[in-house]
């Protein structure tokens, strides 16, 4: 059997699985699991394999894709369906996941120019604090295994000052390294998870203190709200000592560092602050937003990446794209018909409309089902992450249908319910008085009527002269006005009149009476 290509992956698990001891068995199994990709071999005296008696012992690797709490299961899963439906006679002893390589530990050295010895003493100052953040680089890099020591210094020089790749050479007299500036790696090269999740809530209480100052400080109006910054000043020196770690640069720099990271985390709350409610539930509004955000953007990711899309992309967003200049128009068009036709009664092709708010019209509507298809699509992003098993991905994806159904129809009602508020806030200012506002293109005025001969032919009248009623742009010789009165009847669409454009003369006002 020719192998299958493999999809990507970034988890392999090693599992060992006792087969029937019977040759053809052996091999039928060997090659099924070879058809798919999997690395397969029989268990060697080293792996210290003992079967039971009647079984011989296999090992195969199962490369997986997704979160390393459900790969070793659903590397499990899949080798005991695949073996259920080509028959197969065994069953899995073991399973382990394999842990990813460690990242060597690599110093990186920078050659720069060196600071002339003539120097007067301010400038040399200064030369060393440019040299410091990268300022007199040459952009020439060397990386050497190992963590620094003044070894491997002097072997950096040696090697820097032996080769010549291109450019300028290396010359000990004008130029020097400097180790990259950052924070320290931990110097075992091995991952501690203590120590890792130390450094982590160490960070994010920094975060979140620098963060919740700055809040403090947008949120609060009395002068003393600037004492919040005292804490962000406080932990200026440690970040920047920190962040620096690596190579530790002269102390202006390491506070400018500090300085600057948390002179941004003080910023962001403070914007936060300055742009939400004084009250408590608006800030964790805010902050459910972002957490929702943040969560389906990770979704997405997980949905997408290393995908069918992905991998053709080019083609299918052309392709998605394209209808839309054409759909578009017409949702707009069939929206601004319920707003006049089903909401006011006024005929939609007797008011004229620029053909571009038949896109700004249209774009909420879809920006809104936009956002629903990718919120499931995020969700489908966090199973396939998590790795959905085959007997629960037939119920989900049932799930998944059902809930397009859903957002299809939310974003419908949505829409009808924004086109009756619309509708609702014109009438309620016609009846006030009042301008009513626009809708995307469709200006309602309020009016005045002042017949022109003795008698005015109306469509569904008299005209209203006492009170003012609404006139929609003319498309043509007709005109179309609606009458707010509510002696007319609950029935909104038995509002609208038709009168001839030469019949009437129309004079804008304001308030009840004309």
């Amino acid at each position: 059997m020719t192998p299958e290509p493999q999809g990507p992956y970034n988890r392999r698990v090693r599992l060992v699985v006792e087969v029937r001891d019977d040759q053809d068995e052996l091999e039928l199994a060997t090659g099924v699991f070879a058809a798919q990709g999997w690395g397969v071999r029989p268990a060697r005296d080293g792996d210290s394999v003992t079967a039971d008696d009647g079984y011989a012992g296999l090992v195969v690797e199962i490369p997986v894709h997704g979160s390393r709490w459900t790969a070793r299961p659903t590397a499990v899963e899949r080798l005991t369906s695949l073996a259920g439906r080509r028959k197969l006679d065994l069953w899995v002893r073991e399973s382990k996941l394999i842990p990813a390589k460690s990242a060597e530990r690599q110093t990186t050295y920078h050659v720069h120019r060196r600071v002339p010895d003539d120097l007067r003493p301010v400038l040399r100052w200064l030369a060393e604090h440019w040299i410091a953040v990268g300022g007199r680089d040459v952009r020439h890099t060397l990386h050497l295994r190992g963590e620094y020591s003044d070894e491997q210094r002097d072997q950096a020089l040696a090697e820097l000052a032996a080769r010549n790749i291109g450019g300028p050479p290396f010359d000990p007299d004008t130029h020097d390294i400097r180790r990259s500036m950052g924070p320290r790696a931990s110097g075992t090269g091995a991952a501690d998870p203590r120590r890792d999740a130390g450094t982590i809530a160490v960070i994010s209480a920094t975060v979140l203190v620098c963060v919740a100052s700055g809040i403090l400080v947008g949120v609060l109006t009395s002068p003393w709200r600037l004492t919040a910054l005292l804490v962000p000043a406080a932990v200026c020196w440690p970040v920047g000592a920190w962040m620096t770690s690596n190579a530790p640069p002269p102390k202006l720099v390491r506070l400018g560092c500090g300085v600057i990271l948390t002179a941004a985390m003080t910023l962001l709350g403070w914007m936060w602050g300055r742009s939400q409610d004084t009250g408590l539930s608006g800030l964790l509004t805010g902050l459910g937003w972002v957490l929702g955000i943040g969560l389906t953007l990770i979704g997405l990711w997980y949905a997408l990446s290393a995908s069918w899309f992905s991998r053709n992309v080019h083609w299918f967003l052309p392709v998605l794209a394209a209808p839309l200049p054409f759909v578009m128009p017409w949702v707009g068009a069939f929206l601004h018909a319920l707003y006049l036709e089903e909401l006011f009664g006024v005929p939609a092709g007797a008011v004229h409309v620029g053909f571009y708010w038949q896109y700004a019209v249209a774009f909420r509507p879809l920006a809104v089902a936009v956002a629903f298809v990718l919120m499931l699509v995020a969700l489908a992003g966090w199973a396939r992450h998590f790795n959905v098993q085959a007997p629960v991905s037939g119920f989900f994806r049932l799930a998944l249908i059902l809930s397009g159904i859903v957002a299809v129809l939310t974003v419908v009602q949505l829409t009808l319910d924004d086109l009756d508020r619309a509708a609702d806030r014109t009438m309620n200012a016609a009846a006030e008085g009042r301008r009513p506002p626009a809708y995307f293109g469709i200006r309602p005025e309020l009016v005045c009527v002042q017949p022109v001969g003795d008698r005015t032919p109306v469509i569904n009248g008299p005209v209203p002269t006492r009170h003012p009623v609404l006139s929609f742009q003319a498309s043509g010789d007709t005109v179309w006005l609606w009458d707010p009165a509510p002696s007319r009847g609950e029935d909104t669409t038995r509002h609208a009149l038709r009168v001839r454009a030469e019949d009437v003369a129309l004079v804008l006002t304001q308030g009840k009476r004309c």
